[in-house]
């Protein structure tokens, strides 16, 4: 047979005597440290485990307790600088809607322009234009029949309504002065006609040898003076100037749409905005004669002689006083 190990019994040896005196004097070296340790409770070395750690915070005395409950803030610490204040902005009003649509610009509406008081123009005024002399007989040198202008001239001179010069002739390519056209008007003006007052003009003396014309045609609201009350007598007078003391004088209906009527004419934008609605009723009525090139009005060129008789020749014929007389050079509407 084989050897066994012994078997070890599960039953506990009693303690002996010494064992109990040794777990007693354990005990007591245990509570010993213990109540030495709660008597040290206020020392500076809190115990935790029996190891001493460095301490964490100062305990608060009593005294320290009752300046706690009276300061009801603690102090800030002198080693952290007050936070300076930033000041806040006040909140922004929101400009997009809460939908998210983008808002669509209003237009601000302009202050509308200044628009100029109704005029009412009067009736055309009567002229007077004397019968056709079958005896007088156009001999001007410088006007022959093939002359462009020859019709108009021709028939203001039977009429007595222009004259040539001592010498015999006509001189068509002289500039007319406002003197001059003054003293043509003059020739179909009746003394009815003139409804304005006279005007003293600091540049046209009683003794000047076209007053009295210049005094009809301001009266009978043909020509103006300028705005330092004088007249010019010897200026020149631009072919813009003729049409509008013909289309003011003869009343002729102004144009509502200045800018249509004037579309044929090439050098339109010669003409001043303010002038247009009275170049353009000319042009409508047939007053317009434009020499060698029909499409070219030269609104600011001095008018000659011949263009001031075929414009006035128009005017009469516009108003029924005269027959028309066919030109290739009177600019159609």
């Amino acid at each position: 047979m084989s050897d066994l190990p012994p078997r070890y019994s599960d039953r506990r040896n009693p303690l002996g005597f010494d064992e109990f005196i040794a777990i007693l004097v354990a005990f007591a070296t245990v509570g010993a440290i213990l109540f030495w340790t709660l008597g040290r409770r206020g020392a500076d070395e809190p115990l935790l485990g029996g190891l001493l750690l460095p301490p964490l915070m100062e305990s608060p005395t009593p005294e320290a307790r009752r300046e706690l409950e009276v300061i009801p803030e603690a102090a800030p610490l002198p080693t952290e600088p007050a936070p300076t204040p930033v000041p806040t902005l006040p909140p922004t009003v929101p400009t997009m809607p809460p939908t998210g649509v983008a808002p669509v610009p209003v237009p601000v509406p302009l202050p509308a322009s200044p628009v100029p008081p109704r005029v009412v123009r009067p009736a055309p005024i009567p002229v007077v234009v004397p019968p056709a002399s079958p005896d007088a007989a156009v001999t001007f040198p410088d006007v022959p029949e093939t002359y462009w202008a020859y019709p108009f001239i021709a028939d203001l001179t039977r009429r007595g309504i222009i004259d040539g010069f001592p010498d015999g002739s006509f001189q068509p390519e002289q500039p007319v002065n406002r003197a001059q056209f003054a003293a043509l008007l003059k020739g179909v003006l009746p003394e009815e006609a003139r409804r304005q007052q006279a005007i003293a003009f600091n540049d046209v003396s009683p003794e000047f040898w076209g007053s009295p014309a210049i005094d009809a045609a301001v009266k009978a609201d043909f020509l103006r003076g300028f705005p330092d009350n004088t007249f010019q007598p010897e200026q020149p007078i631009s072919r813009m100037q003729v049409l509008l003391a013909l289309t003011n004088g003869f009343r002729l209906p102004l144009a509502a749409d200045p800018a249509a009527a004037l579309q044929d004419v090439q050098d339109r934008d010669q003409i001043p905005a303010w002038a247009q609605p009275a170049i353009a009723a000319a042009k409508n009525a047939g007053l317009m004669v434009n020499h060698p090139t029909v499409e070219q009005f030269r609104p600011n060129q001095a008018a000659t002689r011949a263009e001031v008789a075929a414009m006035l020749y128009q005017a009469l014929s516009t108003t029924g006083q005269l027959p028309p007389i066919e030109s290739q050079y009177i600019v159609r509407p």
